[in-house]
């Protein structure tokens, strides 16, 4: 049997009735490793027990997981490359998991993401929504792969297993949608989010779940700032800071002059970052495009790879950007078809599902450095970003204040 990589796509040849002995000893290992879990319920985290090197002989391409998986369960089908997939290789394992693959820079990502899934699995305060969370069926060091008997870029990869949710993202079912469908989506998805956070369901409060000890992450991305500290003005007026000195030390930094507004308007505004619950549990990237939808059901939040503790009001930041520039790098297809006109309920449906945040007297001020801070990241990865560079000079021109619930 011949296996061949490639980054987007798992290909084959060969048959399962005929399989390769060479597949029998990294499956033996499996086995063991895997063979006491239970799927469904029950939550795994292989690495914390111990890396699972599946690829002792170095003419075992990773990618023997295609055999390797249907054989150790006979309900996981061989991986089919799923549309949408970004930063990772997404694949389907039939109707009922998916299968994310890193590469090594992105593995940690990964192994967090697993991490947080179980945190969040565990809190007997989320008992009622864990269903609508990604459950952690394995998560694995993958160890050496090769392509044609050379090492390839997917040596040292993670991968991680979870189940599946039933639907497509909301930012791709959207436009066959009604209205009453949209904003009922919208509402649902922040109402989970909202019980992420740590609020009781049901009316307005003021208690919710503590983070003992907790820790901010302050920022976005690869730029962002972990275990910043404990206080969030500081941790914005870090990030704010880290930011101006990649712009300023970066050769291929474009449109400076709007740059060095930005990040002097974000300065201006620090003051109105302060802590108002504390550390909260978050997403991180909390978007259409991570929610997904069956039918009029949000069946799932998926994509935790950057929850981290936070304030609730950035946790939605992202979404009500998206209500003004609707747009994904893994749904290019899209881009044209959708218009703001399309998204424009998105905002007073997130501010009547979260009254919480709705009431922050400094909302606005906080929304324009969250928002600002997101496109001046992009611009430090991405210097030649047109999209970013629009953003932020709508920003500078107050676009923010129509994301209030005040506006």
């Amino acid at each position: 049997m011949c296996f061949q990589s490639v980054p987007s796509v798992l290909q084959w040849s060969g048959s399962a009735e005929q399989p390769s002995p060479i597949l029998r000893p990294p499956f033996r290992l499996l086995s063991r490793r895997l063979g006491g879990l239970s799927f469904g319920s029950v939550v795994t985290n292989l690495h914390s027990v111990a890396p699972l090197p599946l690829n002792d002989d170095p003419d075992l391409p990773l990618l023997a997981l295609g055999e390797i998986l249907p054989s150790w369960r006979p309900d996981i089908e061989r991986p089919v490359a799923l549309a949408g997939g970004y930063s990772h290789g997404v694949y389907s394992l039939g109707d009922t998991y998916v299968l994310r693959l890193a590469v090594p820079d992105r593995a940690e990502r990964l192994r967090h993401e697993a991490a947080t899934l179980n945190d969040l699995c565990a809190r007997p305060d989320l008992v009622g929504i864990t269903n609508r969370l990604p459950g952690v069926v394995a998560s694995f060091d993958a160890g050496t792969a090769t392509d044609d008997g050379c090492r390839s870029r997917w040596q040292g990869c993670h991968g991680l297993i979870i189940n599946r949710f039933p639907g497509t993202n909301a930012f791709r079912a959207w436009l066959d949608a009604d209205e009453v469908t949209r904003v009922g989506w919208i509402c649902e998805a922040v109402r989970i989010l909202r019980s992420v956070h740590g609020f009781p369901e049901g009316e307005p409060s003021d208690r919710f779940t503590p983070v003992p000890g907790g820790r901010y992450t302050s920022g976005w991305y690869g730029t962002r700032i972990e275990a910043a500290g404990t206080d969030w003005r500081d941790c914005h007026r870090a990030y704010v800071s880290k930011l101006r000195v990649r712009h300023a030390f970066s050769p291929k930094i474009c449109h400076r002059a709007l740059i060095d507004a930005a990040l002097s308007a974000c300065e201006a505004r620090l003051d109105a970052m302060t802590s108002v619950w504390g550390p909260r549990a978050g997403h991180g990237d909390f978007h259409l495009h991570n929610i997904i939808v069956n039918g009029t059901v949000v069946t799932g939040l998926i994509d935790w790879e950057w929850g981290g503790l936070t304030e609730p009001d950035a946790d939605l930041a992202h979404l009500l950007r998206w209500s003004l520039f609707p747009a994904h790098p893994a749904d290019d297809d899209l881009e044209d078809r959708v218009t703001q006109a399309d998204f424009a309920g998105v905002p007073s449906a997130v501010w009547s599902s979260y009254p919480e945040v709705a009431t922050i007297k400094t909302l606005e001020d906080r929304l324009f450095v969250y928002l600002v801070e997101h496109d001046l990241h992009q611009l430090t990865e991405h210097p030649d970003s047109t999209q970013a560079v629009l953003r932020l000079d709508a920003w500078l021109s107050s676009a923010h204040r129509a994301l209030t619930p005040r506006q």
